[in-house]
């Protein structure tokens, strides 16, 4: 079924206190299709009333991934997902309507702040599940709110791919990995002598890669926390670092004018991508790891070939330089955020702009692409993010709400909501369709340096 809202079928719906409301069979399946159990319920009834039914049922045979407190129940009618607070009855639906409800792991999101914690957050409720910190020696964390300040700041943290662990960064020259059940501090990864600019799990999230102010990029294994390989052939700082999709290879951003890329299994530089005039800031790989994209203080980002390191494209800043430069899920666009206030969409193959996205006030600090690839979410130093038609280049939705500058923005995994992150020491959670902010994510008690939502 698809994740867009509920549009009731064909047909009347019956009176209230008709024989609408006599209890239906609702079967429960899982994302493979398999049926677990199948509920009574009627027509009046909102997804919210059974919820503690269904994690009793469903929880024990789902297993510790997915346990009843992770439950998430989704249920559809017809071609639309019936969202929570909606009666069913309301959306038209009588005896006999196919109704399918899917039972999903529950929608995570992690904050990373200047306060020297990491926040784990329910974004269907707003609240804070869990906080991630150290006071003194001991590892702790706490639930229900109640930050724990380390007393460095917390520059990044994102999700395993399995959605058990977090990787976090820090202003202390260390990355942490934490176990998303327990809130236990499972590894210390230490070894860089200056601060780290990234940290990211890789694809199977057996390993971890981080970068540093150091001139060095180190893979660690996650299960043991030992660094595996240093990839030190850069000679100035490490701006970012990334693996490539299949997991293979490494690639490298560096202040000395030049972007790497590594294989994981030896540690072995395999190309060097030279060509820019001044610091490479970032550098990603394409879907299909065939391509690279980097962005430069001297204005430019370049599309090169990541099997010769040939130069295929180079795109040109409108103003000082680009902030930030990613693919599209397909891997036939790009989207640049710039100093000015403007985002781009290029086409990768021509490198030729295909629409420049003015409106905002401010620099662009991000601009990604929604999982379908069909819009685009920036953010700006102006406070407020925009959604954008990729086909158009058209704004559809201005998120106004946040008393700050945003760091990021994000699309959820399903494309339905919007996260962003702001100076103003806050989250919020927006719907994307219709702009509204569903919740301000409050307790930080200082500026947000990255939020994340739970992989799929």
């Amino acid at each position: 079924g698809s994740s867009s809202p509920l549009a009731a079928c064909p047909g009347t719906p019956c009176a209230p206190g008709a024989s609408c409301l006599l209890a239906m069979n609702v079967p429960v399946l899982t994302l493979g299709g398999d049926v677990l159990t199948t509920l009574d319920i009627t027509p009046s009834s909102k997804l919210e009333d059974f919820r503690e039914q269904l994690c009793e049922i469903v929880g024990p045979r789902l297993g510790d991934v997915t346990g009843a407190p992770d439950l998430r129940p989704r249920l559809f009618y017809c071609a639309g997902e019936l969202l929570p607070g909606l009666p069913l009855l309301a959306a038209g639906i009588r005896e006999g309507s196919p109704l399918t409800m899917l039972v999903t792991p529950a929608s995570r999101v992690v904050s990373a702040s200047n306060d020297g914690t990491a926040r784990i957050w329910n974004p269907e409720t707003g609240d804070c599940l869990m906080t991630l910190g150290t006071v003194g020696w001991q590892r702790r964390a706490t639930f229900q709110g109640g930050a724990l300040k380390v007393g460095r700041e917390m520059t990044s943290a994102a999700f395993s791919p399995d959605g058990k662990l977090v990787l976090s960064t820090s202003a202390d020259c260390t990355a942490k990995i934490w176990s998303v059940q327990s809130g236990d501090l499972v590894h210390t990864l230490r070894g860089h002598r200056r601060r780290l600019r990234a940290a990211v799990f890789s694809p199977d999230g057996a390993l971890a890669l981080t970068a540093a102010h150091d001139c060095a990029a180190k893979i660690w294994d996650v299960e043991s926390g030992e660094c595996l390989h240093t990839l030190q052939c850069h000679s100035l700082e490490v701006n970012s670092a990334v693996f490539s999709p299949d997991g293979a290879m490494v690639l490298t951003a560096s202040a000395d004018k030049t972007a790497k890329t590594w294989c994981v299994q030896t540690g072995r530089c395999l190309q060097t991508l030279k060509g820019h005039r001044w610091d490479v800031l970032s550098a990603v790989f394409s879907p299909d790891g065939a391509l690279a994209l980097t962005t430069s203080d001297d204005r430019t980002a370049k599309i090169w070939r990541v099997d010769s390191g040939e130069c295929l494209q180079t795109l040109r800043a409108p103003g000082p330089r680009f902030l930030s430069a990613v693919f599209s899920p397909d891997g036939t666009l790009a989207l640049t955020a710039s100093l000015i206030p403007v985002a781009q969409i290029w086409h990768v193959a021509s490198g030729k702009c295909l629409h420049t996205l003015r409106g905002h006030l401010n620099s662009v600090h991000s601009a990604v692409f929604s999982p379908d690839g069909k819009q685009v979410i920036t953010a700006s130093q102006d406070s407020d993010a925009k959604i954008w038609s990729v086909e158009s280049g058209e704004c559809l939705q201005t998120l106004s709400g946040h008393a700050n500058a945003l760091r990021s923005a994000v699309f959820s995994p399903e494309g339905k909501l919007a996260l962003t992150a702001s100076d103003d020491c806050t989250a919020k959670v927006w719907h994307v369709d219709t702009g509204e902010c569903l919740h301000t994510l409050t307790g930080h008690q200082d500026i947000l340096h990255s939020v994340a939502f739970l992989p799929h």
